[in-house]
């Protein structure tokens, strides 16, 4: 069994000790329970038992996904750093709403162990309703999530303290948040390093601009210009595709990932500083995507999410006061539903293969 002392083990307002969980989450896997659930209580069982690791996916952040060993001491110190970092207590409510087949989801449980957090949950969706929770300490998010949920602005007012990851967010969502008066951050993190090692504070009127690492991690860049992050709890640093710009040796400026440079003609294309750019005058998800050419290598093009043929001539008027004229998008298309990822990332290589031709 994991080696350390929980102050308390809170599920839905019952008080567990381990020994109690155990029986209860062996339980509760034998019963007819939804598929999310009986997926919670298998990892529970997973994370008390005699292994001293997890088996995770990685995130593909360093490479192809491939089933990575996560020591426990190390979602255990993480889960620590994080609570500490925030100031969460013993008996705050805290929230599930992602699947844990991912570290996010993994971790919403795991600090709940580690600080006595009263942790409900509710089946993870694109738009989850969350609304009969009442006040919320602390919750974990996507970014699609977020987006389908800001039409009910009560509910963001409703939780003090609200994590968004898992994927890029758009600059709307961000400016959105400077009316939020809570504590609402983007974070930075992959399977490899134990869930987040950075956060950017994106609420209130003075939004963080850079990613602040958390304490004792040290971050560098690669001769890629990708960074590397030394975690303290883990006996390796991991080296990342993303390309970063570091401010100082705790803050960093996320670029864009070293695998979606589109090369076109020569010059180096970060997509997502053009989706960022552009994203204020498109009203509809979109992805930037480059696509084979024979001139340039690889043409810039941007695919929308719409059921309507896209109007190039209209866009392009959009875009040309925004984008130089070599970051000017060449091919102009539609998709009724870009595809995702199953953590809702939009998924550049299945977008990629769908026009490549």
């Amino acid at each position: 069994m994991v080696n350390f002392d929980f102050p308390g083990i809170i599920l839905h307002d019952r008080l567990f000790s381990k020994e109690d969980l155990l029986t209860h989450a062996k339980q509760k896997v034998q019963e007819d329970i939804p598929g999310f659930e009986k997926k919670i209580y298998l990892f529970i069982l997973e994370f008390l038992d005699d292994k001293d690791y997890i088996l995770q996916n990685s995130s593909g952040t360093t490479g192809k996904q491939k089933e990575i060993k996560l020591p426990k001491r190390a979602l255990i110190e993480s889960a620590k750093l994080t609570t500490q970092v925030l100031g969460l207590k013993f008996g705050d409510k805290a929230l599930l709403c992602l699947s844990v087949d991912y570290i996010a989801g993994k971790m919403m449980i795991i600090r709940s162990f580690v600080s006595g957090l009263n942790l409900f949950w509710e089946e993870p969706s694109s738009m989850p309703v969350l609304s009969r929770y009442g006040k919320i300490q602390f919750c974990a998010m996507v970014p699609l999530q977020v987006f389908n949920s800001f039409s009910n602005y009560e509910f963001f007012r409703n939780i003090d303290i609200l994590l968004i990851g898992g994927s890029e967010m758009r600059s709307e969502i961000k400016a959105t948040f400077r009316d939020v008066q809570n504590r609402t951050y983007e974070t930075y993190g992959m399977s490899e390093t134990a869930s987040h090692i950075a956060l950017r504070k994106i609420s209130g009127q003075n939004p963080d601009k850079y990613f602040k690492v958390l304490p004792g991690i040290k971050i560098e860049k690669d001769a890629r210009g990708c960074l590397v992050v030394h975690v303290p709890f883990l006996d390796e640093p991991v080296h990342t595709n993303d390309l970063v710009d570091i401010i100082d040796e705790s803050q960093f400026l996320w670029l864009g990932r070293y695998d979606n440079i589109i090369n076109s003609g020569g010059i180096k294309v970060k997509p997502e500083e053009i989706e960022a750019s552009i994203a204020k005058v498109i009203d509809a998800d979109f992805a930037i995507i480059g696509l084979p050419d024979e001139k340039l290598g690889q043409a810039i093009a941007i695919v929308i999410e719409s059921d309507q043929q896209v109007n190039e001539a209209e866009i392009k008027e959009l875009l040309k006061e925004i984008l130089p004229s070599n970051l000017m998008p060449r091919r102009f298309l539609n998709i009724e539903t870009l595809p995702r990822t199953s953590s809702y990332k939009v998924d550049r290589n299945s977008l990629q293969g769908l026009f490549a031709e």
